[in-house]
């Protein structure tokens, strides 16, 4: 007698869920982060929003209705803050399931500009605060069955900007940026295998061309990115999560170590 996939791990309720996983999210309150928080809470996830302003986590808490214990203020540039907020989460709430490592910051110059100090930050906005959390959080992650890191990245850290999109020299998304994403792609590759005996799955998610069009106006520029895809338009705000969702699931755990791409076919040409 044959016995569905259903009747051996329950109902599709408790697969492909994640209903109760307590999930951090930093930079959780900039336009990805948020679409992110809204999206994974309907899902039923307890998700923790980190900002660097505990003010603005409190008020998307209260946006998305979500209780204020899940907001949370956090410099990952600092070890100190890092861990004693990741601390804090786990004798809240009991388990850290999901780390996304959302936040960024950095110098955006020109490429013939940038001082040793500049770069050094850069950097420190990229691979190495995504590194200090991983190392604060593995603590936590080594307690459970299986746990999952995701490492926010950029299609810029595959590929050069287009000069002939931007409306200026200036606008062209700053060589920092696109070394630090690249960074992170590696740097991804080597933890999955790293924390492999830990069942801890590490991966990136490199986004295309999600702007922000409450901000963003020239249509011009618009039109411009949403011919570089194959789809021939912008990453709609819905799309932001689907990635995200799926490598927080348990039943992805057998993937670890790749860059999953999110751009609409961008760099496939």
């Amino acid at each position: 007698m044959k016995i569905s996939i259903i009747q051996q791990s329950g109902d599709m309720n408790s697969i492909y869920s994640i209903k109760g996983k307590v999930i951090i999210l930093t930079g959780a309150t900039g336009y990805l982060g948020s679409k992110m928080v809204e999206h994974l809470t309907l899902a039923g996830a307890k998700v923790m929003i980190l900002a660097t302003n505990l003010n603005k986590s409190k008020s998307l808490c209260q946006e998305l209705a979500i209780p204020e214990n899940q907001a949370f203020e956090i410099d990952v540039s600092d070890k100190g803050s890092v861990k004693s907020c990741f601390k804090m989460i786990y004798n809240r709430f009991g388990k850290i399931d999901v780390l996304i490592n959302n936040a960024y910051f950095g110098v955006a110059k020109t490429y013939n500009s940038y001082s040793k100090e500049e770069w050094h930050k850069s950097f420190d906005g990229t691979v190495i605060s995504m590194d200090t959390a991983i190392q604060e959080v593995l603590p936590y992650m080594k307690k459970n069955i299986y746990s999952s890191i995701i490492n926010i990245s950029s299609m810029y850290g595959m590929v050069c900007p287009n000069p002939e999109i931007y409306p200026s020299e200036d606008a062209i998304n700053p060589l920092s940026y696109g070394v630090g994403k690249a960074g992170v792609i590696q740097y991804t590759k080597y933890l999955a295998m790293s924390l492999a005996k830990y069942n801890i799955s590490v991966n990136t998610i490199s986004y295309g061309p999600f702007p922000n069009t409450d901000i963003v106006k020239d249509e011009t520029f618009l039109k411009n990115l949403a011919n570089k895809t194959f789809v021939k338009r912008i990453g709609k705000p819905e799309e932001v999560t689907s990635a995200v969702y799926f490598l927080s699931l348990n039943e992805s755990s057998f993937i670890t170590g790749q860059n999953i791409v999110v751009d609409g076919g961008w760099t496939s040409w």
